[in-house]
């Protein structure tokens, strides 16, 4: 059962797939992500990855609470994403007026967080986040 609560949905799609999408598309930043900050030789996308290509660049304890708080302003209310909400806050005190930010950015931004964004790859990245308000 705890399996499921922290389970995401993966692309049946490889790296060198993504790689091999238009470069302005979301495929290929999303390969790009993969391939400059993941351990393993062919990792395979996951819902989470696509957040971060879409919202953050970065990949830090910080940067990972602020994409779960800009996702809870955008209608997520996942046992995951509240658990990293309120653990981020009491380990990342200091950081709380930019996890604010966050969330009023996600509140701001069209509803995408329940999309099948793997049926977007093919899509430009930024026409994708013009289109849902993503800042």
């Amino acid at each position: 059962m705890m399996k499921s609560l922290f389970k995401t949905k993966k692309a049946a799609v490889s790296m060198d797939e993504l790689i091999n999408y238009p470069k302005d598309s979301l495929g290929f930043h999303l390969g790009c992500f993969l391939f400059n900050n993941s351990c393993e030789s062919d990792p395979i996308p996951e819902k989470e990855d696509v957040y971060r290509t879409l919202l953050t660049k970065e990949v830090s304890n910080k940067e990972e609470i602020a994409m779960h708080y800009y996702l809870f302003g955008n209608g997520d209310f996942s046992f995951r994403t509240l658990f990293v909400m309120g653990s981020g806050a009491v380990f990342y005190p200091h950081c709380v007026a930019y996890f604010y930010k966050r969330y009023r950015d996600g509140r701001n931004a069209l509803r995408f967080y329940d999309l099948d964004h793997f049926r977007m790859l093919h899509l430009p990245l930024q026409r994708i986040k013009d289109a849902f308000l993503i800042r």
